[in-house]
């Protein structure tokens, strides 16, 4: 978002804003004064009125002491009945744990009562019967446990759903205190008289042309902070934090903005609830024209999560390319060499062609005539890689040797040496574009030829030309006539 165009906004927002006051200003004054006779009795009427206006302010501003006193209390209930709420849930699942385990001690004990019995069966001792009996007491008990925990396990659940309802009750309760006090905010500022809400806007208007000033001024203090003069290329992280802050400055423009708009409706006495419930309606009703900005929004997202591409990266997105400037959510902005705007939705970007990632290859294909040696051209071109390599400047730029491909393709008037060299990002231009002049001047120094196009005509023989010759002394003897 670009701080002029925002700034300008705001200002024409200022100035609509104060002409519509003036006007309703000019309006009250002019009813307000109404005609000249009857003027004592209109003075008393106005100051009569003034009077109930103002008993009427105190009286909203009573209300709303007492409504925020309530929501207070609301809000302690609320909490209260949350954590009703939880202990209730942790009773439940306690309980719940204890009849599992009386469950379990019942179905152990019953499996050592039938071994036991079968036992009994065998030997008829009176040991064992008495055992047998003992035991059946045993689950007999266990499984009475098991059935008042099972009771207790019911009411258990009883009371978490009582605390719910009553947690729900209580929310709703605290909602409705809130949008009453919404509703005596917005009457107060409607009893406000017309010079009270021009201030109130001016206040508004200028607040957020501050937030704006501000935010721009932090963006750029962030920038300068991670960004180091002695560099030649910012590092990964600091073209992330550039990226990132270019978004956030965005972002930030456009919650003031929403905030205040938001303010001046409440100062005008519109309340901003219903437009903000009609939203989703509104939303629903332009889905189908709108999904291509959600999708603009989701893939810009996916962009800058991934990395795919920063502020300062030459990219190419199908067949425009450029500078990256901005970069948000929804758009991309590209400045070309010949310094065009060129703005792409990020909705619309498929594939992206980063020149500037990690670093960059200087790839170079040189031509020389048939007669050279290739092998000593070859090393020329070395040669004047290792200088370039030791450079006092170029030496900052280029990462690593030379790398010598080879002969790459022979053709027409040349033979085609490809070769590379890896630089920093964003410098593959700049090392690739000075080679090419000292290779220039050390093939004009020891004579290496760099060919240029051109042809070789074929006159053919003597008795192929005989027609053009017999032709020429025919058109000499006439012209000699």
């Amino acid at each position: 978002m670009n701080r002029k165009s925002v700034i300008g906004f705001i200002a024409a927002m200022a100035i609509l804003t104060f002409t519509v006051a003036h006007a309703a200003y000019a309006q009250e004054d002019k009813s307000s004064n109404g005609s000249n006779f009857a003027a004592t009795s209109q003075e008393s009427t106005t100051d009569s009125a003034a009077a109930t206006k103002e008993e009427a302010i105190k009286q909203v501003e009573e209300q709303k002491k007492q409504t925020e006193e309530q929501i207070k209390k609301e809000s302690k209930d609320v909490v209260e009945a949350q954590k009703a709420k939880e202990e209730a849930a942790a009773e439940q699942e306690t309980i719940k744990k204890e009849v599992e385990l009386k469950e379990k001690e019942a179905q152990i004990a019953q499996k050592e009562l039938e071994v036991l019995k079968e036992e009994v069966a065998v030997t008829n001792g009176s040991k064992a019967t008495q055992m047998v009996k003992e035991l059946e007491k045993k689950v007999e008990e266990l499984n009475a446990e098991a059935t008042a925990q099972k009771k207790k396990l019911g009411l258990a659940a009883q009371k978490e759903k009582i605390a719910e309802e009553r947690l729900a009750k209580e929310q709703s309760e605290i909602d409705q205190v809130r949008q009453q006090l919404e509703n005596l905010k917005i009457q107060g500022y409607g009893m406000v008289s017309t010079t009270d809400k021009i201030v109130r806007s001016g206040v508004v208007l200028l607040t957020s042309i501050l937030l704006f000033i501000l935010l721009r001024m932090g963006i750029k203090a962030f920038e300068r902070l991670v960004s180091r003069e002695s560099d030649v290329r910012e590092s990964e992280i600091e073209l992330r934090l550039k990226t990132l802050g270019k978004l956030f400055n965005w972002l930030g423009g456009i919650v003031i903005i929403i905030a205040m708009f938001y303010q001046l409706m409440i100062i005008y006495g519109f309340n901003p609830g219903p437009l903000i419930a009609g939203a989703g309606v509104v939303g629903i009703a332009f889905g189908f024209g709108g999904q291509y900005l959600i999708r603009d929004l989701i893939n810009g997202l996916f962009i800058l999560i991934e990395g795919q591409y920063r502020i300062n990266d030459v990219i190419k997105i199908g067949d425009l390319g450029g500078l990256v400037e901005d970069i948000n959510l929804r758009i991309t902005t590209l400045r070309d060499l010949a310094g065009r705007v060129i703005i792409i939705p990020n909705g619309e970007i498929k594939t992206v062609i980063n020149f500037t990632r990690g670093y960059a290859q200087a790839l170079m294909d040189i031509g020389v005539a048939y007669k050279e040696n290739v092998d000593q051209v070859i090393g020329v071109i070395k040669q004047v890689g290792k200088e370039m390599r030791e450079d006092s400047y170029f030496s900052k730029l280029i990462i690593d040797d030379l790398e010598m491909l080879g002969v790459d393709d022979f053709a027409d008037s040349a033979v085609m040496i490809k070769f590379r060299i890896k630089t920093k990002p964003i410098k593959q231009w700049e090392v690739s574009r000075e080679f090419r002049r000292r290779l220039k001047n050390r093939f004009d120094e020891m004579g290496i030829e760099i060919p240029f196009p051109h042809r070789t005509l074929y006159w053919g023989t003597d008795k192929d030309n005989q027609w053009l010759k017999e032709s020429m002394e025919k058109m000499a003897t006439e012209l000699g006539k």
